[in-house]
């Protein structure tokens, strides 16, 4: 049976048949002659070989150890590059990103921030997979995704094999967004008297989205003459980039794609707390790249106003 030989052993052999001298060697390995030469007597017992001819004025590598210092060379360069690439995926400079995510989050808050991480981390592969809530769940047991981004306390699901991670909290106004031309973008801001008499564009209570919204509403009694409900935030904003009323939203599910057609105002006086998640599997460690991920997702100031 072979003896162990640790890398400490392969690389004072490498070293002394690099430098042919005793003192050299051990000054670069920092250790002691004695040291030095008590280990390559004990890497030669274990493989049965001399690896140096000695005199005392000189250091000879024999045919043997020639042939043995090409293996060791690539094995410590091997080693080299393994410790190198660990380190880098433990930071987050490398490795695989799979991200899922709920329409609103992929739609309008990640992209940016993507594409920064992106910008500054070209050795990490990124996935998302933008999908609804139910969807972002199964990617995430299925392990096509690493996490999910919600939105707690409402765009979550909570399952016995998954944990969270709060990454962003937010206590910010609603938003009122609506065609440009209309008389209210001349204010830096609304208030709910401001838009009693509109006709308000509200989300069917099916989102988190609509959630915050009601929430918030409630908390400050508001009531309106004309309401109009639909169930996705496109629709929504659909019909405000068609001057056919004013939808109230949180910040972070506004389009900027539309942004040429429709303005965006906070609404005094209401407000909106939330968090964003990490959701991922109970007991597992996030991976480098992910632990990164949420640090950008951390400090990413979202012009859309989240």
């Amino acid at each position: 049976m072979n003896e162990d030989i640790g890398s400490r052993e392969l690389l004072a052999f490498a070293t002394l048949a690099r430098m042919n001298s005793y003192t050299l060697a051990a000054s670069t390995l920092g250790m002691t002659q004695s040291s030095l030469s008590k280990k390559i007597k004990e890497l030669e017992a274990k493989l049965r070989v001399r690896l140096f001819d000695r005199t005392t004025r000189m250091v000879q590598i024999t045919p043997e150890g020639q042939q043995f210092l090409q293996h060791t060379a690539r094995f410590l360069e091997q080693m080299e590059r393994s410790v190198e690439d660990v380190r880098a995926r433990a930071a987050g400079a490398r490795g695989r990103l799979a991200i899922a995510a709920g329409p609103h989050m992929s739609g309008n808050m990640l992209p940016p921030v993507i594409a920064e991480f992106a910008a500054r981390h070209p050795e990490v592969e990124i996935a998302l997979y933008d999908s609804q809530s139910r969807e972002t769940l199964s990617y995430i047991l299925s392990e096509q995704a690493e996490f999910g981004i919600t939105v707690r306390p409402f765009d979550m699901i909570d399952h016995p094999q998954l944990d969270y991670q709060r990454v962003v909290e937010r206590n910010v106004p609603l938003m009122a967004v609506m065609h440009r031309s209309h008389p209210l973008t001349r204010q830096a801001d609304v208030t709910l008297d401001d838009l009693r008499s509109e006709r308000v564009l509200l989300l069917r209570r099916s989102s988190a989205a609509a959630q915050l919204v009601e929430t918030a509403l409630a908390a400050s009694a508001a009531s309106f003459d004309r309401i109009f409900e639909v169930s996705l935030v496109d629709t929504t904003l659909g019909m405000a980039a068609s001057a056919y009323g004013i939808a109230i939203l949180p910040g972070y599910v506004t389009s900027r794609h539309r942004e040429d057609i429709l303005a965006h105002r906070p609404i005094r006086g209401t407000s909106i707390r939330f968090h964003i998640a990490l959701q991922f599997l109970r007991g597992r460690s996030l991976s480098g790249p992910a632990r990164s991920f949420a640090r950008y997702l951390q400090a990413f100031q979202n012009p859309s106003g989240i």
